[in-house]
């Protein structure tokens, strides 16, 4: 007995025909309804209820609807094959020519699509494809069927099958599976008649239904001379149900070999493992196009990583005609055969594990007459080979490894032709110490530099603090409400400089005396240890006066000048507290930030063909990041308007970040580190003022006060109040200006109701507490706006 051939007539793995691979798939049954929406709509009528004739009439129908629901209701019965008969001769040269005449039952709707399951692969190929019937028609394009809207059908299939010659152990074997129908769908009834050339001998038969014995309750068959004949005995409901015919060795040598679409005369590469895990390649090929269907094309990656977890470099071909896109593929030509040589390297673009080299060319269903593979490793590393058959998925005795005493050479080559249906891979294993190198290339170094400008802020931001901590609740000293505001970044105002009066008023400079709805000033002693602008300030309010006194109205009139110079000098003052070297250090630290996500994504523009949208992206991502950070800054002064500009930027900035990452498949873990650091580097710095160390002391009185008044203890507030009865007086002007004005009446409001002797009515009697915001009010509308 020689080598054997097994071929099905409609398998059900069946593929469509080559060319129509792309047809849409039907899920599920290949028979698809569309039904007409029912537009009948149900109505009912109520008529007037308590009559005895009405009464009468429920009843009858009650009576009615019982008995008809024992009647038996007859469903819609499903699609199917009724009857299929089937006439087949099987011809010396392993063709088939099949006239099949199906009748369908398909239910009641308006139109029916099914698709032929005909074989078209290396095995066996339908053509000459035919339907003859006025209920139905063919379209060629998708091998689909289209009825009418008749529920009885019959139809006359006629094809060609042309069974293909190979070289395995069942080429003078027929397989023939009469299980499944062309149509795919259930048969209630076949008929089936086989019959063989006189020239072709069979050997043995059987008929196979995956049952034990050699039974089959699927139906019975028998011989009659060249004929084999088949009737089922019940529904072939998608069966095992394979004849096997045996015939003589030479049975079938007219038979055609099947072509595959492309075909390599010789296929030499070389592969050189670098040190980094990048890949050289040198190849060697002679390849000729078999098929005008296919649109050849030569992948230059081999497998994976690919693009763009690997770019490529460096390429060289030998034709000038041809050129390697940068997703790796030369478009082969079609009308002239190709002898080539290619030279290139493959970079590493991610933190893969394992290089999967393909030496098969599956792509284009080549067939390779001659394959010659070296692999050469830079030290002995972890591979594997995988070589079989993917139709059959047996082992592939075709190829031979051959690997070198040091582990460091491998050797791969083909004892036989392959087929477009082998597959022949290595996977090569990276280590982690290599990709821990990786890691530390230009973008694991342009991380790790943002990670290290993130924590120089952040140690800038400690250093510009005063560590040594005063007794909790200690008023600030040595400096004003206002000079508080300009050291803890709070805005500048009238409201500022009212505050700055109030402060007068509580350390007994000044008395604040209300005659109605008349407010005046009057000096009480003179200012001695303040700047020099505080004094000029009080000075220019009391010129506006008597020089000793002045009422608001006065201050109302004419208080432009002088507030606008005691701002400007208060602002000259600020200057004396400001480290020069830390300010230029701040600068710089907000200028290097930018660098890490700038250079990040220069060095992955490689990987991606959306260059001009990711440099338009990265651009816009870093002015808002930058904005984001000055607008913390504002926000942080005061500036309560801010606050929804800064949460519209804030998601502009998420939105931008994961536009820029969506651009690089995978997304790229440093570029996401850059901008993190780079928006984490901006929020620190942008609100941060560097202070000589008498200015960090001056702010952090006023900082801890703030902290102090929020956390302070009862105990210890009512002990301040017990040792300073004008303590929540001193420290009204600090609240106001610190942007603590509700919390200060909060904790003060209930516990001082008695006197503030520097504020007092008109009959010379203290007022009460509720008395100062009134007075800031006035005051902050008497000065005029800077």
């Amino acid at each position: 007995m020689g080598e054997s051939v097994s071929v099905r007539l409609d398998r059900p793995d069946a593929h469509l025909w080559r060319k129509r691979r792309d047809r849409p798939s039907a899920s599920g049954s290949r028979l698809r309804r569309i039904e007409k929406p029912d537009s009948r709509s149900a109505e009912g009528t109520a008529g007037a209820g308590g009559s005895a004739a009405m009464r009468k009439s429920l009843g009858i129908l009650i009576a009615l609807g019982l008995c008809l629901s024992f009647l038996p209701v007859h469903a819609e019965e499903p699609a199917a094959i009724t009857s299929r008969i089937v006439e087949a001769a099987v011809h010396a040269d392993k063709t088939i020519t099949v006239t099949e005449t199906l009748r369908l039952r398909l239910p009641e709707h308006e139109a029916y699509e099914l698709f032929l399951d005909l074989p078209d692969d290396a095995e066996a190929q339908a053509g000459d494809v035919a339907i003859l019937s006025s209920q139905a028609v063919l379209d060629p394009q998708w091998n689909q069927v289209k009825f009418n809207r008749d529920q009885d059908v019959q139809l006359q299939l006629n094809y060609t099958l042309r069974c293909f010659q190979d070289d395995d152990a069942q080429r003078d074997t027929f397989l023939l599976d009469l299980g499944r129908s062309p149509l795919d769908l259930p048969v209630e009834q076949m008929h089936a008649e086989i019959q063989f050339d006189p020239g072709l001998v069979r050997d043995n038969w059987i008929l196979d239904c995956g049952q034990s014995g050699g039974q089959c309750r699927y139906g019975t068959g028998k011989w009659q001379d060249q004929t084999f004949v088949f009737d089922s005995t019940e529904v072939l409901d998608y069966p095992t149900l394979d004849l096997i015919v045996h015939f003589d060795e030479e049975t079938f040598a007219q038979a055609q070999s099947y072509r595959w679409p492309s075909r390599y005369s010789r296929w030499h590469v070389e592969v050189e493992v670098l040190p980094q895990m990048d890949l050289r390649v040198h190849q060697e090929l002679e390849w000729t196009s078999q098929s005008s269907e296919l649109d050849p094309m030569l992948d230059l990656f081999l497998g994976w990583p690919s693009y763009p977890d690997a770019v490529l470099k460096d390429v060289m071909i030998s034709d000038p005609s041809l050129e390697a896109s940068e997703y790796g593929f030369i478009r082969l030509p079609q009308d002239k055969p190709a002898d080539l040589t290619l030279d290139y390297q493959i970079e590493l673009a991610s933190h893969a594990d394992q290089w999967h080299l393909n030496f098969d060319d599956a792509m284009n269903d080549a067939q390779i007459d001659e394959l010659d593979v070296v692999i050469r490793l830079p030290q002995e590393l972890e591979f594997r080979t995988d070589f079989y058959n993917s139709r059959t998925y047996d082992d592939l005795n075709k190829v031979t490894l051959e690997v070198s005493e040091d582990g460091r050479l491998l050797h791969l080559y083909s004892t036989a032709g392959l087929s477009g249906d082998d597959r022949v891979s290595v996977e090569i294993d990276i280590p982690h110490g290599a990709q821990r190198r990786m890691a530390g290339g230009p973008t694991g170094f342009w991380t790790m530099f943002g990670i290290g400008t993130l924590l120089a802020s952040g140690l800038f931001r400690l250093m510009n603090r005063h560590s040594k901590q005063r007794t909790v609740g200690e008023l600030p000293s040595g400096i004003n409400p206002l000079q508080a505001a300009l050291l803890t970044g709070k805005p500048v105002s009238a409201k500022t400089l009212a505050s700055v009066i109030v402060n007068w008023a509580a350390r007994d400079y000044i008395e604040i005396q209300r005659e109605g709805r008349t407010i005046r000033l009057t000096r009480k002693r003179s200012l001695i240890h303040q700047p020099e602008w505080e004094k000029q300030f009080l000075r220019s309010l009391l010129a506006l006066g008597d020089g000793n006194t002045v009422t608001l109205d006065e201050i109302r009139r004419d208080s432009a000048s002088c507030v606008q110079q005691a701002c400007r000098q208060a602002r000259l003052e600020k200057a004396q507290w400001q480290h020069k070297g830390l300010t230029g250090l701040r600068w710089l630290l907000i200028g290097l930030s930018v660098l890490p996500p700038v250079m990040i994504t220069g060095v992955l523009l490689r990987q991606t063909s959306l260059e001009g949208i990711v440099i338009m992206l990265s651009l816009g991502l870093t002015a808002v990041t930058i904005a984001l950070g000055s607008m913390t800054a504002a926000v942080a002064q005061g500036w309560k308007k801010s606050r929804w500009p800064l949460l519209i930027l804030g998601f502009a900035w998420l939105i931008l970040l994961g536009s820029v990452l969506a651009c690089f498949v995978p997304r790229e873990f440093p570029l996401g580190v850059g901008y993190v650091c780079l928006l984490i580097t901006q929020l620190i710095l942008w609100p941060l003022t560097p202070l000589n160390p008498e200015g960090l002391r001056l702010r952090q009185q006023a900082v801890q006060w703030g902290k102090d008044l929020k956390q302070m203890p009862d105990a210890k507030l009512d002990d301040w109040l017990d040792r300073d009865p004008d303590y929540a007086f001193k420290s009204y002007a600090y609240a106001q200006t610190l942007g603590l004005g509700a919390l200060w009446e909060k904790r003060f409001y209930e516990r001082i109701l008695p006197s503030l002797p520097t504020v007092v009515d008109a009959s010379g009697q203290p007022d009460r507490i509720g008395v100062l915001d009134e007075l800031i009010g006035r005051l902050q509308d008497s000065l005029a706006e800077e």
